[in-house]
C-alpha cells in the first residue's frame, strides 16, 4: 500500500465518514489531483479497507482498522526485547496463482518479514494477527504454513540480517528523509509557527495539517521500509531509530500546534 493510501486510510479512521470531495480538497493543497485520491479511495475499497456505503461516501472497515493497529503497533518494536525466537512464512502457490503469491509477497515484505530463501520468509516479530489479515484478504491459507522456534543450526547474522532485508538501503532512505527534514521541513514548520500571530485562523490551521500529512506520508514511507530489527540483528551505529524518533518528535510539535477547535483536530487529537 503506497504511503498516501495508508495516510487516507489513517484519516478516515478518526471520521465515521469522509466525502471524497473532503479528501480531494485536503490533498490537492499537497499536489496530489483528484483522480489520484479517485484511485486510491478505489484501491483501498478493492482491498476491502474501507466502504462506499453511497456515492461518494467512504467509511473504514474493521479490516482496515486492524490495519491501522498494526502500523501504528510496528515503531514499538524497536522498544521491544527480542527472545531469539523466529517465525518462518512458507508459500507454496501453485504456478496458476502466480500474481496472488506476488501480491502476498509484497505485502509480507511491507509488513516487515525478509526473504530467507525462495517461497521462505522470515521475521524475528511473530505479527500473528499482520499474517491473520494477510491470509483472510488474499484467500491463501491452503497455500501458507507459519512456523515458530528457535534455529538449532544455520542462525541469522547481523551480516545476513543486512541482507535479507536491505538495511543499506533503508538507511539510505532514512538519511534522504533525514536530509529533508533538516534542510526543508524544520524551516518551513518555524516559519508557519511564527506567522501565527499575522495569518487567518483557517489558513494558520490548514497549514499546520498540511505539514502534519506531509511530515506524516515521510514517516509512513519508513514504516513501509523498515523491519524495525532488534539490535543483535542490526549494524553497528545504526541511526535509523533516532532519526525516526526526530521525525516523530517533530510530528508531535506540528499536533500540539493545530488548533483544538480547528476541523482538523479530530484527525490528530
Amino acid at each position: 500500500m503506497l504511503s498516501v493510501e495508508k495516510q487516507m486510510l489513517f484519516l478516515l479512521s478518526k471520521a465515521d465518514q469522509l466525502q471524497s470531495q473532503d479528501l480531494i480538497r485536503i490533498y490537492e493543497k499537497r499536489g496530489y489531483s483528484a483522480p489520484y485520491i479517485r484511485n486510491g479511495l478505489s484501491k483501498l475499497k478493492k482491498e476491502q479497507y474501507v466502504d462506499n456505503p453511497t456515492r461518494s461516501t467512504y467509511s473504514i472497515t474493521e479490516s482496515g482498522r486492524s490495519y491501522i493497529r498494526s502500523i501504528n503497533r510496528k515503531p514499538m518494536l524497536y522498544s521491544t526485547t527480542w527472545e531469539g525466537t523466529w517465525h518462518l512464512v512458507l508459500l507454496s502457490f501453485p504456478e496458476s496463482e502466480r500474481k496472488r503469491r506476488d501480491q502476498l509477497r509484497a505485502d509480507l515484505l511491507q509488513t516487515g518479514l525478509g526473504l530467507l530463501y525462495s517461497g521462505v520468509y522470515v521475521s524475528p516479530w511473530p505479527y500473528k494477527e499482520e499474517l491473520s489479515e494477510l491470509i483472510h484478504k488474499h484467500s491463501a491459507g491452503q497455500y501458507v504454513t507459519i512456523f515458530t522456534g528457535k534455529l538449532d543450526h544455520g542462525e541469522i547474522t547481523s551480516q545476513e540480517a543486512e541482507e535479507i532485508w536491505s538495511l543499506k538501503e533503508v538507511n539510505r532512505v532514512y538519511e534522504e528523509k533525514l536530509h529533508w527534514y533538516d534542510e526543508h521541513f524544520e524551516p518551513l514548520l518555524q516559519d508557519t509557527l511564527n506567522n501565527r500571530s499575522s495569518a487567518a485562523f483557517e489558513v494558520y490551521a490548514l497549514e499546520l495539517f498540511v505539514l502534519f500529512l506531509t511530515l506524516g506520508e515521510a514517516i509512513n514511507e519508513l514504516y513501509l521500509i523498515d523491519p524495525m530489527l532488534p539490535p543483535e540483528l542490526l549494524p553497528v551505529n545504526w541511526r535509523c531509530r533516532d532519526i525516526l524518533q526526530k521525525l516523530s518528535d517533530g510530528l508531535t510539535t506540528v499536533i500540539d500546534a493545530i488548533p483544538s477547535d480547528s476541523d482538523y483536530a479530530r484527525f490528530v487529537k
